[in-house]
């Protein structure tokens, strides 16, 4: 029994290995009948496809396909049994080249993408292979039920290497059969020599080469091509041929060969070596083409060129000549220096269009610009104008440039630097402008004082209608006195012409030339020697206006201070003189103090009188101050400039000096005569009475409202002031008028007019002419200070009075007076502190005494103020500069009466009780 179950084991494992064995038989076989239809195929694309038919022969493949996989995974297939798919991308849903596959149901793998539809197959095996760095994968696709066969996987394994090296081979072929065919189509002439036998024999030519050299094939093949060179032995390029053959190197070649039938051509040879796998050299490959027309052209175009060369290396001028397709085939020194191109340096057989780009590139870093001209030239419109076009280039030369056209489509062209002769006129033309633009006159004269040439400066200035008039004519002759000989030597000196009765002064001045002429210059200093005179005298007047101005300043203040003394010192001997049990001894000396006290007030007015202006002192006719207006002014008019008067309302009665406002009109009279200048103009001068509410716009001084004032006008027509100046032209010496204006006349003007208390305004704009306006004060029979009766006893019993001064003593002084005459005294020292009483209690107060000059507030401040509160309190100012205030709080009735310093404190007494009766 056990025996039997040995027996059955035996036969059973028996049985197993002949299975296996006849399984491994038969994939020997198939692999051997695939190996057999790929070796006995003649072409390796009949290689190719015997793998193709062995698939679907023995393991069913419906669906074959080899090709490389990308860098992203997809297959490009390079090879099927469907020509229709080759080309195309897939990309499967797993990596092709990780291993061989054996997949039965691709749906299971998900979607391919790509053009081909390979949802219809449901099985796949995928052999992956790399050769030299490329992935490859040999895919075999079958549809149905059915799973490939067991072992097929192995099979298309073995098969994929064998696919791969016929698909390699099916591309080199067609490669070689495309090449073949190249070159046997080639108008070059190919030969291919051995390059394993030192002989070089020839293995092949082609047709081309067969037409180049007359020999048939049959009669080269074999032989080395040396029989072909006519070039002499010791050729240098023949040895440099020579040398390469026998290095089996490679290069370029020119050789003089000679045909079988005798002629000689030139021939342009290239070789270059061909290697093996293995790196060997076995064949060295020549094309020939000959080349005789170019060569022939070239040895001509040197020639042309030799020749023009040497006619043209000397000549300062650019010289190009351009073959047809605008080709370099000459260029001199002159064109490289002047289009100066980087590089292409206008070689020899260089383009136009590559130099032209390059001398544009270099023209970037140069200050001018690159016009249209210069972007784009157009050489055929250039050769159709006679004369060519002139250009300014990059650099600031000044380029003519011209073409002239060959009868086989070259050019000429030619280019001369004219940019020294351009400058020479262009200095010669801008100094002939400048000459004649000069106001100065300039003239040149020969040796005998005859003048050649001058300007039309010098013509009007020397009386000569015209510059051609005086040519040939003398010009000393010119001249009041002695006739002048020709001057040899450098000469400067003033001379002066009468002419129409009018005498004018010149500055001539002369330099000598090495031809024996002279060049003069003439200049009229006639109105420079008058604004000398006038700025003379113009500024001794400010420098004493501005003496009498610091003096009054300084009289003013200490007339303040000793004035505060005064008044306690006066006040005080008043005060001594109300006590009623005073001896005879003591009134005596109380009447000494009053009387001295008094003396010094006077003495104090007389040192006020010192530094004020006198010309506020006294009055005067208008109409009789400016009759000789015209007769003072109309000489130093021109022809071209009227004077125009309108004097309707000149017998108007002025404060001040009639010599002071003459020198003003005449001071304006003539600022309006330099601002129109030679030009044709009017001068207009207008009087008419207004009041300070006139409106005017006033720049210097000021106007009372109430007050009466005559308005002297002066207009032009000149060419206005800028806005900017109008604040300015009141500075002393400040002037519109550069080095010919002395900055003085309108600084004289208005101190002129702030003397009499007047104003000044101006009203100008550029191109509309200038009006000044001279505001004088009309005289008035009223008195400002006011006057009134003056006695002692004037009762002030009932009256509430503010009295403000900023001298404690002064303020003491008349309040215990005051208050000795009845009333109630509020003693203020601080302005403000008065104005906040009246504000506290407006109808308290009977009236207010204040100074004038005090910290804070003025007096007239003050009073401008109180009347804003209580229109009808009144206010007296008490102040030192009675005789010199301005304030128009004065003449408008805000301030109702001022007293001088010391005041007389009866006067005032007596003033405030009038003003205690009206109210009552």
């Amino acid at each position: 029994m056990a025996e039997d179950e040995r027996l059955r084991e035996a036969l059973l494992e028996l049985q197993l290995l002949r299975a296996r064995e006849a399984k491994s038989l038969s994939a020997t076989r198939m692999l051997l009948e695939c190996l057999e239809a790929y070796s006995s195929a003649r072409t390796p694309a009949d290689a190719l496809n015997s793998i193709f038919v062995s698939l679907r022969d023995r393991i069913g493949a419906e669906f074959t396909v080899l090709g490389e996989i990308a860098q992203d995974g997809a297959l490009v297939i390079a090879a099927s049994d469907d020509p229709a798919c080759l080309g195309l991308r897939l990309a499967p849903p797993f990596d092709l080249a990780a291993r061989p596959r054996d997949i039965m149901d691709l749906a299971l793998l998900g979607a391919w993408h790509g053009p081909w539809d390979i949802a219809r197959y449901s099985a796949l095996q995928c052999a992956p292979l790399q050769t030299d760095g490329r992935r490859h994968a040999l895919l075999a696709f079958r549809s149905g039920p059915q799973p490939f066969p067991k072992g097929s996987l192995q099979l298309v394994e073995r098969l994929a290497g064998l696919a791969l090296r016929a698909l390699q081979g099916s591309e080199i072929a067609t490669e070689n059969k495309l090449l073949a065919a190249a070159i046997q189509g080639s108008s070059s002439g190919f030969a291919i020599a051995d390059a394993t036998d030192t002989a070089r024999p020839l293995i092949y030519v082609n047709s081309a080469f067969e037409r180049l050299s007359g020999y048939g094939a049959e009669e080269v093949l074999g032989q080395n091509c040396r029989f072909l060179s006519a070039e002499p032995p010791d050729s240098a390029e023949r040895e440099r041929l020579r040398a390469a053959v026998q290095a089996n190197g490679s290069g370029q070649f020119l050789l003089r060969n000679r045909r079988k039938s005798g002629d000689l051509f030139w021939n342009e040879l290239t070789l270059f070596p061909v290697e093996n796998e293995a790196g060997e050299v076995v064949n060295l490959v020549a094309t020939q083409t000959d080349v005789s027309a170019r060569v022939e052209a070239a040895a001509e175009r040197d020639r042309t060129r030799a020749q023009m060369a040497r006619a043209l290396t000397a000549t300062e001028d650019a010289f190009l000549v351009l073959e047809p397709g605008n080709v370099v085939v000459f260029a001199n020194k002159a064109t490289r220096e002047i289009f100066c191109a980087p590089d292409v340096d206008w070689a020899v057989g260089s383009t136009f269009d590559a130099n032209w780009a390059a001398y544009l590139a270099a023209c970037e870093d140069l200050p001018g610009r690159v016009t249209s001209l210069l972007e784009t030239p157009d050489l055929a419109a250039l050769a159709q104008l006679p004369k060519g076009r002139e250009i300014d280039l990059p650099d600031g030369h000044t380029i003519p440039i011209r073409a002239s056209a060959f009868a086989d489509g070259g050019l000429v062209l030619s280019a001369t630097d004219v940019t020294p002769m351009k400058m020479a006129q262009r200095l010669l033309s801008q100094r002939l402008a400048a000459i004649e633009a000069a106001r100065d006159g300039i003239a040149v004269t020969d040796g005998d004082g005859r003048l050649t040439f001058l300007n039309r400066a010098a013509s009007q200035l020397l009386g000569f209608p015209s510059p051609a008039r005086a040519l040939g004519r003398p010009w000393h002759d010119r001249y009041d006195g002695p006739s002048r000989s020709a001057n040899q030597e450098p000469f400067d000196m003033t001379l002066e012409r009468t002419e129409d009765g009018v005498t004018r002064t010149h500055e001539v001045t002369g330099t000598v030339l090495d031809s024996g002429g002279t060049v003069i210059v003439f200049r009229d200093i006639t109105d420079r020697l008058e604004y000398e005179t006038r700025e003379a005298e113009l500024k001794q007047g400010l420098r004493q206006l501005q003496r009498q101005d610091a003096t009054a300043q300084l009289t003013a203040g200490i007339a303040h201070d000793f004035n505060n003394l005064l008044s306690a010192i006066n006040g005080s001997a008043t005060l001594i003189g109300l006590e009623e049990h005073l001896t005879d001894t003591l009134k005596a000396h109380v009447n000494r103090i009053s009387t001295a006290g008094t003396q010094a007030a006077r003495l104090v007015n007389r040192l006020l009188d010192i530094g004020a202006r006198h010309e506020a002192v006294g009055s005067f006719n208008l109409r009789a101050a400016i009759a000789d207006i015209p007769a003072l002014v109309e000489p130093s008019l021109p022809d071209s400039i009227a004077l125009r008067m309108d004097a309707s309302e000149g017998g108007l009665t002025l404060s001040g000096d009639p010599g002071s406002l003459s020198q003003a009109i005449v001071n304006l009279v003539l600022n309006a005569r330099d601002a129109i200048g030679n030009r044709a103009g009017r001068i207009d001068l207008r009087i008419s009475a207004v009041t300070g509410q006139c409106g005017a716009e006033i720049q210097v001084g000021e106007l009372r409202p109430q007050a009466r004032y005559a308005r002297i006008d002066v207009s032009d027509t000149g060419a206005g002031i800028a806005a900017d100046q109008l604040v300015a032209v009141f500075e002393p010496y400040f002037s519109t008028k550069g080095r010919h204006g002395t900055g003085l006349g309108l600084a004289m003007v208005s101190l002129q007019a702030q003397a009499v208390g007047g104003a000044v305004g101006i009203a100008s704009a550029p191109g509309s002419g200038t009006t000044v306006s001279v505001f004088w004060p009309v005289t008035s029979p009223e008195d400002i200070a006011g006057s009134g009766p003056t006695g002692a006893g004037h009762d002030l019993t009932g009256q509430t009075i503010i009295l403000l001064d900023d001298d404690p003593e002064v303020a003491a002084v008349a309040a215990a007076f005051l208050e000795a005459r009845g009333a109630e005294v509020a003693v203020c020292i601080d302005p403000r502190d008065a104005v906040e009483a009246v504000e506290d209690a407006p109808e308290a107060w009977s009236a207010v005494v204040t100074d004038y000059d005090m910290p804070h507030l003025t007096g007239g401040d003050v009073a401008e103020r109180i009347k804003r509160l209580n229109p009808a309190l009144p206010v007296v100012l008490v102040t030192a500069l009675a005789r010199r205030l301005s304030d128009p709080r004065i003449a408008d009735g805000t301030i109702d009466a001022v007293l001088p310093k010391p005041a007389d404190l009866d006067h005032l007494s007596s003033i405030l009780s009038q003003y205690h009766h009206r109210s009552n």
